[in-house]
């Protein structure tokens, strides 16, 4: 499996921004997937959760890269939210993973 993480500058869920204490990507390509998978793990400084569903996710990476795409929450609790990608992540392709 070929892997790449990515520290998040930026993150905005259906264009609200996510003020972040810390927020890391996981982008992996498994074997025979079709697409690549992804999730995003984020602490913001406001420990109010996000309604379950299905959202739009904008982020920067440190390096300033610009990656977006649907996303289902997992988990939100104390701050901490869980979004699994949900379809393409834009901004990045397989060939880029390690």
């Amino acid at each position: 499996m070929r892997h790449r993480r990515f520290d998040v500058a930026t993150l905005a869920v259906e264009h609200v921004p996510v003020v972040l204490r810390v927020a890391h990507l996981l982008v992996a390509e498994r074997e025979g997937g079709a697409r690549l998978d992804w999730e995003c793990v984020a602490t913001a400084l406001d420990a109010t959760p996000i309604a379950p569903g299905r959202y739009r996710v904008d982020l920067t990476t440190l390096e300033g890269r610009v990656l977006g795409g649907p996303a289902i929450l997992v988990r939100s609790i104390e701050g901490t939210h869980v979004l699994r990608g949900d379809g393409p992540l834009d901004g990045i392709e397989a060939d880029e993973l390690r």
